[in-house]
């Protein structure tokens, strides 16, 4: 058996309903991971909900105790992005401010429910509109395994937090993709669910429509549990592959595209074929563009109050982008949702005849935080939200350097069951064994900087 603060959510939930753990020894593992040196040094909790934890893990136990747990999450340690609103914690945004909810997102609301342990909130991008995690006021997110890359973003600490150990599942946005490049970068799973599948209530907005509430795991079945789905191992053999034309003219460093074609090969192996589609008037890098804009534009809207209010919470580089999406007129911003609304049809159109899209989760992989910010990050990931279908990130085997390699899989909305049992499968056909959670191997020629000894 693992120790309490290596366990995925599968493991946790067994040892706990075996009794071979309490809901305290796994909140206080990750409490000790959390508030020492590796945790210290990766800096992705912006809160520590220490006592509420330990209250929370307490009640678990009684309630096993008594043989009356809530559901088979009881007990099991989660945290959450700092712009989901949970009850008796500040919220964030990633700002330099901060506000009390007095109700929890109805998503945290249902794992409250279910009688998971509150570790926390995580550290993000400014404002959920970045993927570095570079944050100004709570400072740099590190990559679990890389000191000194980023860990992507927007859901950076949760990313991080999972993949170095600090905690099972984590909650994340995901918005043009900000739960799938942070978990392809740090080499775990990211699952960006159906449009309306969890609400966004209580969860501070980015762009109207485009926003979604994911978890990232270290397995694709922790995922499946938190959610309640159940995999289907035989899925794979009747079902319709495709990749898309369109994704070939986007630049990708040459280690995404060996691991995306051996992954390709691996699928072929197993029996599964895969079309090569061309979707007419679908441009990536445009249709990203214009989702930006359309994100500039509507959180221009969201922060305005509290922009005029708390100027000094915002950044400067932040607020400019705010300033920007203020001046876009009106006819302008419908012509840029026209174009994220053409997407996500094209999209459609295509999740109509095939089962499954697959594709390269990012372009590239995790990079130094003194590197240019690549502009095409989100351009295999954003038509997901553009079509409102659900789309995971899971890891595939990383080349020599350790930098971890994602690889994405979309399918229509509604079919989120279906495309969690393809994700399970293709785990093993891929070769991507899930990673230990504390992190991967440094990349040649970098030197870990801190200890993340505990």
């Amino acid at each position: 058996m693992s120790v309490p603060a290596d366990m995925g959510v599968s493991e946790a939930a067994a040892a706990l309903a075996g009794g071979t753990v309490s809901a305290l020894e796994l909140a206080e593992a990750c409490l000790e991971r959390i508030e020492g040196p590796r945790g210290r040094a990766l800096n992705a909790f912006i809160h520590v909900a220490g006592e509420l934890a330990r209250d929370q893990a307490r009640d678990s136990d009684r309630r096993r105790a008594a043989g009356s747990p809530r559901s088979p999450l009881d007990g099991v340690p989660i945290a959450m992005k700092d712009n989901i609103d949970v009850r008796g914690m500040p919220t964030t945004n990633g700002l330099a401010t901060s506000w009390l909810p007095g109700s929890d997102a109805p998503v945290v609301g249902r794992l409250r429910e279910a009688g998971m342990t509150f570790l926390g909130k995580l550290n993000m991008h400014e404002g959920a509109l970045g993927a570095t995690t570079d944050n100004p006021h709570h400072g740099r997110c590190m990559h679990p395994a890389l000191p000194g890359f980023t860990p992507g973003g927007s859901s950076g600490g949760s990313a991080a937090a999972v993949a170095g150990g600090l905690c099972p599942v984590a909650l994340g946005t995901d918005t043009m993709g900000s739960v799938r490049l942070p978990a392809a970068y740090c080499g775990i799973v990211g699952f960006k669910p159906s449009a309306g599948y969890w609400p966004v209530t209580g969860v501070m907005p980015l762009a109207f429509g485009l926003d979604t509430v994911g978890p990232l795991a270290g397995r694709v079945a922790d995922i499946a549990l938190l959610l309640g789905e159940a995999l289907d191992g035989s899925v794979l053999g009747r079902l319709r592959f495709a990749r898309l034309a369109n994704f070939e003219a986007i630049g990708i460093e040459p280690e995404c595209r060996a691991a995306f074609d051996r992954a390709l090969g691996r699928i072929a192996t197993a029996g599964t074929g895969i079309e090569c589609v061309h979707v007419d008037g679908y441009d990536p890098g445009a249709c990203r563009r214009a989702g930006f804009i359309v994100s500039e534009v509507d959180a221009a809207v969201a922060h305005a109050e509290l922009l005029s209010t708390v100027p000094e919470a915002f950044s400067p580089a932040f607020r400019a982008m705010l300033a920007y999406g203020a001046t876009v007129s009106p006819e302008r911003y419908r012509r840029e949702r026209e174009t994220i609304e053409r997407a996500g049809a094209a999209l459609g159109a295509v999740l109509d005849r095939f089962d499954v899209v697959i594709t390269p989760a990012t372009p590239q992989r995790a990079f130094r935080f003194e590197d240019p910010v690549p502009a095409n990050q989100a351009d295999f990931t954003a038509i997901a939200n553009f079509a409102g279908c659900p789309a995971v990130s899971i890891p595939l085997p990383p080349p020599a350097d350790g930098r971890p390699v994602g690889l994405q899989l979309l399918a229509a909305p509604g079919r989120d069951s279906m495309l969690l049992s393809v994700a399970s499968a293709l785990e093993a056909v891929c070769g991507s064994a899930p990673q230990p959670r504390q992190g991967h191997p440094p990349a040649r020629g970098s030197s870990l900087s801190t200890s993340f000894d505990q």
